[in-house]
């Protein structure tokens, strides 16, 4: 079961879409530097099922994509419930995006996600805004994904 503890709107997390953020407890990836350590817990804030027809519903108007910034523990059932949200999210016509942070290719699982971000931060590797990241930020273009991380390099 997944928990939320924040949402928020951003046209900086996804290239051309304006997106609204729904922030996933349980990381387990321990980035150097982490901007958000309450995301470590896995059960921080509220469960996400509860009110994710809600959130979408008061949303819709103001963003066209849904970013998971996370995936939780990355057990096999939250894997299937981020998938089922990211249906449901293509049901309401929003785009949806998935932060995985783990350094993976894309995983079967995430296929029902037009967008993946991989990769965790490493401080001496930089964010996705520089060039010489290992954050990459895939879209999904046909049956297959393509590299668009240089888009967020101005």
């Amino acid at each position: 079961m997944l928990y939320y503890c924040e949402i928020a709107l951003s046209n900086l997390e996804v290239p051309n879409e304006t997106s609204l953020c729904i922030y996933i407890s349980g990381c387990l990836n321990n980035c150097a530097n982490c901007h958000y350590p309450e995301l470590k817990s896995p059960d921080y804030g509220d469960i996400l099922k509860d009110n994710y027809y809600q959130i979408l519903t008061l949303y819709m108007n103001y963003a066209n994509c849904v970013c998971f910034m996370g995936e939780g523990r990355n057990t096999e059932a939250e894997q299937k419930e981020l998938s089922e949200y990211s249906a449901i999210a293509h049901s309401y016509g929003l785009k949806t995006c998935l932060y995985s942070g783990r350094n993976t290719d894309i995983e079967k699982w995430m296929e029902t996600f037009d967008y993946v971000k991989t990769g965790r931060y490493m401080p001496e590797k930089g964010p996705i805004n520089t060039p010489q990241t290992n954050q990459r930020m895939y879209k999904k273009c046909g049956f297959k994904y393509i590299d668009i991380t240089s888009l967020f390099w101005n």
